[in-house]
């Protein structure tokens, strides 16, 4: 029973992240499925139910895995770089589908999203950057400041809004946005590093 629900659960959301909510039917769903549509809804209630709980999914799993990765006994550099890298992926699972879907069908869950990236962002980027300043990698400011500063780069440019009128996509604006960020508060000792760890050397 756990694994047939589990199945659909995670089935949904990789449907759902690569083509959207709005336009995938229950029935498509069972089809992909090879169930029928009461066995999905024996688990779920509604379709609504369904998109909320991969969503929450997905929050809750990438969480443990960023924490895994930030509490490797790494230096900030290393640590920065799997962080950019972690991201760059999971974005590549973003379809604009399904952020043009929440944030227009969703409201409420595009809004416990934020709040999600916004708590993640202030516990880990502000113990790495700490950790960073601490090994004379980072910039001496105030860790709050920088991590609210990467909270309002990241939530103006990963956004539906923005990604519908650029040319960018996701990825390419999570990328962007992170090099400049961090390119922005490495010390010359913290570049050199970064550089070097870039450069393989």
């Amino acid at each position: 029973m756990i694994e047939e629900k589990e199945r659909i659960l995670k089935t949904a959301q990789e449907i759902f992240l690569k083509e959207g909510f709005y336009k995938t039917t229950i029935d498509d769903l069972a089809a992909k499925l090879r169930v029928s549509k009461k066995t999905i809804y024996k688990y779920f209630e509604s379709k609504d139910e369904l998109v909320k709980e991969t969503v929450f999914d997905f929050l809750q799993t990438n969480s443990r895995n960023i924490k895994q990765l930030l509490n490797a006994d790494e230096d900030s550099i290393i640590l920065m770089t799997r962080l950019i890298e972690y991201l760059g992926g999971l974005s590549l699972n973003l379809n604009e589908k399904w952020l043009t879907d929440l944030q227009t069908h969703y409201q409420d869950l595009w809004i416990e999203i934020d709040k999600f990236r916004t708590k993640m962002m202030n516990a880990n980027l502000s113990k790495l950057i700490k950790l960073g300043q601490g090994e004379g990698y980072i910039i001496n400011l105030p860790s709050d400041f920088i991590v609210a500063l990467f909270q309002s780069a990241i939530r103006g440019v990963i956004n539906p809004d923005y990604l519908i009128n650029s040319k960018f996509s996701a990825r390419e604006a999570l990328d962007m946005s992170l090099q400049i960020l961090i390119g922005g508060i490495l010390t010359p000792k913290g570049e050199t590093a970064f550089k070097k760890l870039n450069l393989g050397e």
